[in-house]
């Protein structure tokens, strides 16, 4: 190869890598120039939002236990006598009323018994008036021989005066004395007469009410013939034969109150004492919608394999008409763990996304994208497992459409979220561990206590409300009865929720601030 070969067959190859370089450099010049645009793209609209602190509540962790409706015990309508009985026309499921006639037992035999007690009273007060008769007799014949005796000791005392003056004989004064004896003889026997009709008089007095009380409850029966409903309720049992002879006690039918139900679930051993403590539990249907629960009783009965206990919960409010039936599923939110410390945000700031749920937070005017861990709903919050910290701004309103890294600007009244309205006091009253105070505002339509809805009770200048209180061993119940006079309130707390069921009573006082 000769050098002016080398030289040419270079400068041919070097001339494309010139034109590439040339390419490549107006490429990078161009994607410099255009990085700006796309900055300023993505930073030079800026978005109006509204932000809202992460909050920090002392709740519990809640796990969801599937529990299931147990309906209360039956009423059993039976029979009241020994009788034919013709059940009325109905069929299971329909609905009774309370004293509704539901069936109808033959009363010709208490009838026959009715009128046969009916003579009998009729004989016992006949011979209660022979009585009262005889006993009327022998209290005149009493006085008559009173005064026959009076009369023959006078006689015998004349004899006697006679007889020590030799005027009449000694015979004479024995015949005297035996005729007085012979009269009180004969009034002994009269008044044991008289005594002796007085008992027959009680006696018979005392036939006349037992047959009349057997008479009244003979009465009572045949009523009971016509067998009515005693409370209303809905027919779940009813004897297959519509007509036949029933003994007493026959169960006929029996019916279920349609609002007598309970909640039921296994809680499992390690959840038992935070249930106990919390007592008021929150439940949802199938559908979605969400009912109030308070715990009414453990019951001793424990599962071995599964390590459960049952507990049972009465609804708080209506039930809703999907669980008014035995064994309807209901997903109840347990407490697994004692209340503390956990982060809240709004539910308007958090953003469900494939594969979990977003959030928004401002740091220097700039929107920043977060990823969460979301816990449980704890009113119109939702608790952040991870993701956020406590005073964080979070956005929420105007994050729809946000990316991250998207200039914001804070402060937009249409945004932001207008705080309640109303009359704010700071109330304070002493315990046993010192000092406590809490806040109370008092709104045309909402009034709150330590940011919790409450609802206030006044007359007058007298005022009533319930507030809670979440320490780590439970929720306590603070109810307040007081009296305003102008900028000052005072009155009685009863505090109730404590360890061993003490509900002591101390006194608080209101200072009125701001509106």
């Amino acid at each position: 190869m000769t050098p002016e070969m080398t030289i040419g067959t270079f400068r041919q190859w070097l001339t494309p890598l010139r034109m590439a370089g040339l390419c490549l450099s107006l490429a990078a010049a161009l994607s410099i120039m255009a990085a700006p645009r796309a900055n300023a793209q993505l930073g030079g609209r800026v978005a109006m939002v509204a932000v809202e602190e992460a909050g920090e509540d002392v709740l519990s962790i809640f796990a969801d236990i599937q529990g299931r409706v147990a309906a209360g015990a039956d009423i059993a309508i039976t029979a009241t006598t020994n009788a034919k009985t013709k059940l009325g026309e109905f069929q299971i499921g329909d609905r009774v009323k309370a004293g509704q006639v539901v069936a109808q037992q033959d009363a010709s035999d208490l009838r026959l018994r009715l009128d046969l007690l009916t003579a009998q009273l009729a004989e016992a007060k006949l011979r209660l008036t022979q009585t009262e008769q005889g006993m009327a007799d022998d209290l005149v014949m009493i006085d008559l021989l009173e005064a026959q005796l009076d009369l023959l000791s006078r006689k015998a005392e004349r004899a006697n005066t006679l007889a020590t003056r030799n005027a009449v004989s000694v015979d004479a004064v024995d015949t005297a004395r035996g005729a007085e004896i012979r009269a009180r003889e004969t009034l002994a026997q009269r008044r044991g007469l008289l005594a002796a009709k007085s008992i027959q008089k009680q006696l018979g007095a005392a036939a006349i009410d037992r047959i009349s009380l057997e008479i009244k409850a003979l009465k009572a029966d045949i009523a009971d013939t016509s067998i009515t409903a005693p409370a209303d309720g809905q027919i779940v049992f009813i004897q297959a034969s519509r007509i036949g002879f029933n003994r007493t006690g026959d169960v006929l039918m029996r019916t279920r109150a349609t609002s007598d139900f309970e909640v039921e679930a296994d809680i499992p051993l390690e959840y038992i004492g935070f249930v106990a403590m919390t007592r008021k539990l929150a439940g949802t249907e199938s559908s979605g919608n969400r009912l109030g629960l308070q715990l009414r009783v453990i019951l001793p009965i424990q599962n071995v394999r599964t390590g459960t206990q049952t507990a049972r919960f009465s609804v708080t409010g209506e039930l809703p008409r999907t669980l008014r039936a035995e064994n309807a599923p209901v997903t109840l939110l347990v407490p697994t763990t004692s209340p503390a410390p956990v982060v809240v945000v709004s539910k308007d700031a958090v953003i469900p996304v494939s594969g979990g749920h977003i959030l928004f937070v401002a740091e220097e005017g700039v929107a920043v994208q977060r990823r969460i861990r979301l816990g449980n709903a704890a009113g119109d919050k939702f608790v952040i497992l991870d993701g956020v910290s406590p005073g964080e701004l979070v956005i929420t309103r105007g994050n729809e459409g946000l990316v991250d890294g998207k200039k914001i600007k804070i402060g937009d009244p249409a945004l932001r979220p207008a705080g309640p309205k109303g009359e704010k006091w700071t109330l304070n009253w002493n315990t046993r561990r010192g000092p406590a105070s809490g806040e109370l505002l008092i709104g045309k339509d909402k009034s709150l206590f330590n940011d919790e809805p409450v609802e206030i009770v006044r007359a007058g200048n007298d005022i009533n409300f319930i507030g809670k209180l979440v320490l780590p061993f439970g929720v306590l119940d603070l109810d307040f009865n007081g009296t305003i006079d102008g900028d000052s309130m005072g009155g009685k707390l009863t505090i109730r929720g404590l360890p061993g069921g003490n509900t002591p009573v101390v006194d608080f006082t209101g200072t009125k601030g701001g509106n």
